[in-house]
């Protein structure tokens, strides 16, 4: 029997993997392929890492809890990374259970797609849903949304820049999102990390927050414009420099909105943002701060 050459493996091996259907449907808006398991979601890590566009145009739908212990390369690849995620994932209102050992292993990478209606919980490293949200800028031709929407994460969150969500964003947009997990390490947030843009829109933590440099309810450090509103923190922050019960640093965002913020002034001691009062943000008692999150 004669040996297939090795560099006709790889391309029938790459083949396979993107050719892979899942556990049904075809990728359309109308029949998106069916996520079921960890093996469905180690399937779409390795599609977008051998096709870097493969995710464009396609539609992914989670049809049921993953209890696996999900720890394996981020969807979409991670910091620096040629490959993104670009099409739509709907978490259809389930949980996927997280035991993220590495910082490559966020459960999405680089997003350029939308991630929406997904809940996650167990331990992550960096942040719960994706690591990285915006525009990739050599890639300017191809249209993104780079939408994270209707997303809570309740798992423990470590690392650097920990947050609860997501933690870079230079760009698109951050909606609905809830954090309750607690998170803990230098650079740390509930919602969201390092912001250089986008727009961030009625997204509420309610986890403990502790860090060692620059600590944010809502966002840890924005480095440029951002439009900020409605987002509440009704938690407990711990920092020793550089924190805010919405922002922790505005590191010059001259150009940033922020507008119908509030958090609770009996929960967290120090104010709106770098300890300072700022427009647009309200310190409230708990119970009218409950008020706010009814609306």
């Amino acid at each position: 029997m004669k040996k297939i050459p090795f560099i006709f493996a790889i391309i029938i091996s790459t083949t396979i993997t993107l050719s892979a259907q899942f556990s049904g449907g075809s990728g359309t808006q109308t029949d998106p392929y069916q996520i079921t398991s960890k093996a469905d979601m180690e399937a779409l890590s390795d599609s977008c890492f051998y096709g870097n566009y493969w995710s464009m145009n396609k539609y992914f739908l989670l049809m049921n809890d993953i209890t696996d212990s999900c720890d394996y390369r981020s969807i979409g690849g991670f910091q620096n990374s040629p490959h993104y995620f670009y099409g739509y994932f709907d978490g259809n209102n389930h949980t996927i259970y997280l035991k993220v050992s590495a910082q490559s292993n966020i459960l999405f990478g680089n997003n350029l797609g939308t991630i929406a209606n997904l809940r996650v919980t167990g331990k992550s490293y960096e942040a719960g849903i994706c690591y990285y949200n915006g525009l990739r800028p050599s890639d300017a031709t191809h249209p993104y949304s780079a939408t994270i929407i209707n997303c809570s994460n309740n798992a423990t969150i470590t690392g650097i820049a920990a947050s609860g969500i997501c933690s870079v964003v230079v760009g698109g947009f951050i909606k609905k999102c809830t954090n309750t997990g607690n998170i803990i390490g230098s650079t740390v947030s509930g919602i969201l990390g390092l912001v250089a843009a986008g727009s961030i829109e009625d997204c509420v933590n309610a986890g403990f927050i502790r860090g060692t440099f620059v600590t944010g309810g809502i966002i840890s450090m924005l480095s440029s414009g951002c439009n900020i509103t409605r987002c509440i923190n009704t938690a407990a922050l711990e920092g020793t420099e550089n924190v805010g019960a919405i922002v922790g640093n505005l590191n010059g965002a001259t150009t940033t909105s922020i507008t119908d913020c509030f958090y609770d002034i009996q929960m967290c001691k120090y104010k709106a943002v770098n300890n300072q009062d700022h427009p647009g943000v309200t310190g409230l008692p708990t119970h009218l701060l409950m008020n706010e999150l009814a609306r």
